[in-house]
């Protein structure tokens, strides 16, 4: 009797367990606070369609992308945007002001926009209508899967078509003849771009060939390259250049065909992906070790923004740039300072500084009283900026900074032969230190030569004066007497 129980309750154990084995096992992943719980699609279209609209995943950002921008460290200051670019710089080429800066003095391979410098070079030195021959080293000096247009050794070309080859077509080619032609040699020329960017006050800029081909020692900054850029837009044959989309070489003592240049600047092209309204163009530039490279200048509502960004990779350079510029055009303005600097200019001066006017030059008037233009934030008023003027024999510097940060810089040149009472900084902000002059005795001495006919005429009046005092007390003292 105990045998069959026994025997039943095993045959109860065995059936239970093969019922367990073969039931579904129920999923306990969901319990886990950390594991998310998936809700199933209502019909087999809606997990179709969830399917196919997954996102793919972003893609990695460079580490340049997260590098601090200067330009946000300073109080009040708009917020850039954050670029892919290594270097970055927006300046407003009227004021010459900084926009936005970021690693704006990091040493960089320029590659093609070097070619700004030599174009400037090149105007400021020769004559359009001249002829440049292409030498043995010309053609064969550059590598030969760099950019050029097929120039011959012995072909003539105008110097304007030279231009618009480098500027357009970026040809190496042209760049290697133009300098011999102007320097005598491209050793020469290199030292005529180095010279000049000291000039224009670049610190991290060494030239080595008038190309932008690779070489060590061959590099700028993208503030460098803002000021070579500045002060090539001032010049009008180079903005005429830079802004052409295409042009067209005629026929030449070795080819009897056309060659017609496109500008490689993808944002001046109204068809372009790339197109931002009131490009005026600039240089694009690209080398295995410095990457994407470019200068782009731009106008809307009557101002001039240039933007440089250095070692992009691809097409994001055009991204970057966009995105700067709109912040440039948007964030900021120019505000006109206009007050009359007659009275603030005449306190560095002696003598007579409330007459200085009548005696100083046309020219010198016009730089006094011309009105000066800074760029700042939008809705900042004139009084936001303070204002500080420094002076030696040569000229006044009149500075203006917004929460301590400059925002224009003004030079007016010193009327010949006056002296400034004031060789250190000094604040308008503090009229008593205005009112007191460092060195009288000097300031006497350099003073123009009309100083002796007017003090003779003061010494006189002087001398009349006491001869009448004189004269009116020994009337009084024998009126007494008599009396």
């Amino acid at each position: 009797m105990y045998q069959k129980k026994h025997n039943y309750h095993k045959i109860l154990i065995l059936l239970w367990t093969f019922t367990l084995i073969c039931l579904p096992t129920p999923s306990y992943a969901a319990s886990d606070p950390a594991a998310p719980v998936q809700e199933a699609p209502a019909d087999p279209a809606a997990e179709a369609a969830q399917e196919t609209t997954t996102p793919e995943p972003t893609p990695t950002l460079p580490p340049s992308y997260y590098e601090p921008i200067q330009t946000n460290e300073i109080k009040g200051w708009p917020e850039g945007p954050a670029v892919y670019a290594e270097s970055a710089l927006v300046m407003d080429i009227d004021t010459g002001t900084i926009l936005y800066s970021k690693n704006m003095d990091d040493q960089k391979y320029p590659a093609s926009i070097t070619k700004i410098m030599t174009t400037l070079l090149v105007i400021e030195n020769s004559r359009l209508n001249e002829r440049v021959t292409f030498s043995d080293h010309a053609i064969w000096g550059i590598e030969r899967d760099s950019s050029h247009i097929g120039i011959r050794i012995g072909e003539n070309l105008s110097m304007k078509d030279c231009l618009y080859g480098m500027m357009l077509a970026s040809a190496n080619e042209v760049c290697l003849a133009v300098a011999e032609h102007i320097g005598g040699d491209v050793d020469s020329f290199v030292t005529m771009m180095n010279v000049k960017a000291k000039d224009l006050g670049c610190k991290n800029t060494h030239f080595t060939n008038p190309n932008g081909l690779p070489d060590e020692q061959h590099y700028t900054s993208a503030h460098d390259m803002a000021l070579i850029a500045k002060a090539a837009f001032e010049n009008e044959t180079f903005r005429e250049v830079c802004s052409t989309k295409a042009y067209r070489i005629g026929w030449t003592n070795k080819t009897g065909e056309d060659r017609w240049l496109g500008n490689h600047h993808k944002m001046l092209w109204e068809d372009s992906e790339y197109y931002y309204e009131g490009c005026l163009g600039g240089k694009t530039g690209y080398t295995d070790v410095a990457l994407n490279t470019l200068v782009t200048y731009a106008n809307r509502n009557d101002r001039n923004l240039v933007c440089i960004t250095m070692r992009t990779q691809g097409r994001q350079v055009y991204l970057d740039t966009a995105s700067l510029l709109d912040y440039g055009f948007t964030d900021f303005y120019q505000i006109p300072i206009s007050e009359d600097k007659t009275r603030e200019y005449s306190r560095y001066l002696l003598p007579f500084p409330a007459l200085f006017l009548n005696y100083y030059s046309e020219a010198t008037k016009s730089d006094i009283l011309k009105t000066t233009l800074a760029t700042v934030p939008v809705e900042t008023a004139l009084d936001n900026l303070n204002l500080s003027v420094t002076a030696d024999k040569n000229e006044i510097t009149r500075t203006f900074s917004y929460n301590e940060y400059v925002v224009q810089t003004e030079h007016i040149r010193q009327p010949a032969g006056v002296k400034t009472l004031f060789n250190k900084p000094e604040s308008l902000s503090s009229p008593l230190a205005a009112a007191l002059p460092s060195n009288l005795a000097d300031s006497f001495s350099n003073l123009p030569e009309w100083k002796y006919p007017v003090l003779a005429l003061f010494g006189l009046a002087i001398l009349l004066l006491i001869i009448r005092l004189t004269l009116f007390i020994n009337k009084r003292k024998k009126r007494k007497k008599f009396h």
